[in-house]
């Protein structure tokens, strides 16, 4: 039986993780889930416009890497990737299960899950695959990697706008307009 990695040693773990990132990292991010029951899709299982869920507010550690500017016939593009790294028992109490395709807002940024890892123990055990039992062990986060896309291309805000005179709801239109 293993010395250290008890539930006690976890807590003291855990308490101390979720004080670091809340009190002194302090850095969060808006993750919006991807609702795939309420997304329509074509025939071949795609979408143009996807629905999210209302976006949660989750404490993250973020690194970004460096902005890259691209251009092609259709105009400069910004490209960056970031990975965001998450406390696992963040995500579990706010019902959050990373997916690909889920987004994080980030500095007014709009990043979209690639991949995510989930290897990270402690003790070098995993309570719920471990042979001795779920009593040692801790799996202490979840790292995500994702690439900064358009706004417009996900239907969280409104991008495409006009100053029509009819959206003004003080002005009253003429019936033959």
């Amino acid at each position: 039986m293993a010395i250290f990695g008890s539930a006690r040693d976890m807590s003291l773990f855990r308490s101390v993780n979720k004080e670091m990132l809340r009190k002194y990292i302090d850095t969060e991010v808006l993750f919006y889930k991807l609702n795939l029951d309420a997304t329509s899709t074509n025939i071949y299982d795609e979408s143009d416009k996807k629905v999210y869920t209302a976006p949660k507010l989750i404490y993250s550690i973020v690194t970004l890497e460096e902005q890259v500017w691209g251009g092609d016939d259709y105009g400069m593009e910004l490209t960056q990737n970031a990975t965001f790294g998450f406390l696992r028992d963040d995500l579990i109490e706010n019902d959050l299960l990373p997916q690909i395709g889920d987004v994080l807002e980030y500095k007014s940024g709009f990043y979209e899950i690639d991949s995510f890892k989930e290897n990270q123990f402690v003790a070098g055990k995993d309570p719920d695959s471990w042979f001795g039992g779920n009593s040692h062990g801790y799996n202490v986060s979840i790292i995500c990697d994702a690439h900064l896309t358009r706004q417009s291309k996900l239907n969280i805000v409104q991008t495409r706008f006009g100053n029509s005179v009819a959206s003004n709801k003080n002005t009253i239109l003429p019936n033959n307009i």
